[in-house]
């Protein structure tokens, strides 16, 4: 059984496909809209924003 790809808020992998959608959110302040990550290359859960992959207390979150 394989785990499910998290997908951003523009459908691609969260963490693993480069997101030109992703990549213009990073501009711009937006609210956080947290979910739950785990890479397959820690293993480790974190927590990401779906619109721009950054963590949930980065200052561009309002």
């Amino acid at each position: 059984m394989t785990a499910a790809t998290v997908r951003c808020a523009h459908d691609y992998g969260l963490l693993r496909d480069s997101c030109p959608g992703c990549d213009a959110e990073q501009e711009r302040p937006h609210q956080a809209d947290p979910v739950r990550v785990i890479p397959s290359w820690t293993h480790r859960p974190y927590r990401r924003c779906r619109r721009c992959a950054l963590r949930p207390s980065h200052p561009i979150h309002q």
